[in-house]
C-alpha cells in the first residue's frame, strides 16, 4: 500500500507526496484507439507516461480497459491496471485503479490526461498549491481564458464559471455566462468578463474518489456529458485557478497529431 499523504506549506513537486493515474480508454468518438496512435514513432500513451514520470510522483499508473494498451505499457516497463470497460467517466476509472492499487483514503491522486502530454510542471505545482490553500475543496483544477468567439461557442471546449473564492459554480459546453446583449448577434467577445476554458487536470484524494464512484450519475452530468457536474451535484467543492503556463493542445483529431509532431 502506498501512503502519498503528507505535505506542508511551501512544498515543491519533490516534497509533496502524490501518485499519478493516467486513464487510457481505447474507444474515442473522434479518434478511435487514440492511446496507441503513434506520434513521431512513439505511441501517445507512452508520451504521456514519460512526461508524467518527470513529476516526481511516488507512482505513475495507467488505468486502461484494453489489453492492447496494457500489453504496450507493460512491454515498455511501465505500470498498468485493467479496469472496467463500461465506466461512465475517467474519474470512475481512476477510482477503480485506486482500489486495485490499494491506495489509502488520504492519498493524493493527480489525474493526468493521456491525450495531453507535456503538461507544464508549473501547472502541476499550481494544482498542488491550490489544494493546500483550499483544504475544504474535494478537487483542485485549472482553467485558461478564452479570447475568441470560435472557442467560446465550441462545445468541445468546456466552459467554467466560478465565484469570488475560485470555487466552481458550473461547467458547461455552452458559452457561459450568457452575455444577453452581446450574444444577440455575436461579433466580438464581451470586454467586461473573463470567459474560462476548463483544463482537464485534477488533483483529489482517494476518499473523494470512493464517494464519487459510489454516487449515482447526476442528471446534469448526463445532459452535458461532464463528470465534474456529478461532484457538484454531490455537494463537493471544486476550486479552480487560471493556469500559470499555457496548456498543450489535446490530441483529438488528425490536425492535432500534425500540430504535436511539428512542436516536438
Amino acid at each position: 500500500m502506498n501512503d502519498a499523504t503528507s505535505h506542508t506549506v511551501g512544498d515543491t513537486l519533490a516534497d509533496f507526496k502524490f501518485v499519478v493515474c493516467i486513464p487510457a480508454r481505447y474507444a474515442s468518438s473522434r479518434l478511435p484507439g487514440k492511446p496507441l496512435i503513434e506520434l513521431k514513432g512513439k505511441a501517445l500513451i507512452l508520451w504521456a507516461i514519460e512526461a508524467a514520470n518527470q513529476l516526481g510522483a511516488e507512482q505513475v499508473v495507467v488505468a486502461t480497459d484494453d489489453s492492447r494498451i496494457k500489453k504496450l505499457v507493460e512491454a515498455n516497463g511501465h505500470q498498468v491496471v485493467m479496469t472496467d470497460a463500461d465506466h461512465q467517466s475517467g474519474t470512475d476509472r481512476i477510482a477503480e485503479c485506486a482500489s486495485i492499487m490499494g491506495w489509502n483514503e488520504q492519498t493524493w491522486v493527480l489525474n493526468y490526461q493521456g491525450d495531453e502530454p507535456n503538461i507544464p510542471l508549473a501547472n502541476v505545482q499550481q494544482v498542488i498549491d491550490l489544494v493546500k490553500k483550499h483544504p475544504e475543496a474535494s478537487i483542485g483544477t485549472l482553467y485558461q481564458s478564452i479570447d475568441n468567439l470560435t472557442d467560446l461557442f465550441n462545445p468541445n471546449l468546456v466552459k467554467l464559471v466560478t465565484d469570488d473564492q475560485q470555487r466552481a459554480l458550473y461547467f458547461s459546453r455552452a458559452p457561459i455566462p450568457w452575455a444577453q446583449k452581446e450574444f444577440r448577434a455575436p461579433k466580438s467577445m464581451p470586454s467586461d468578463i473573463v470567459y474560462k476554458h476548463h483544463v482537464g487536470l485534477y488533483m483529489y484524494k482517494v476518499d473523494f474518489l470512493k464517494r464519487f464512484a459510489a454516487a449515482p450519475v447526476a442528471v446534469l452530468e448526463q445532459t452535458e456529458s461532464l463528470e465534474q457536474l456529478r461532484a457538484l451535484a454531490m455537494g463537493d467543492s471544486i476550486v479552480a485557478a487560471p493556469a500559470v503556463a499555457p496548456m498543450p493542445h489535446g490530441i483529438d483529431t488528425a490536425a492535432d497529431i500534425e500540430r504535436f509532431e511539428n512542436l516536438n
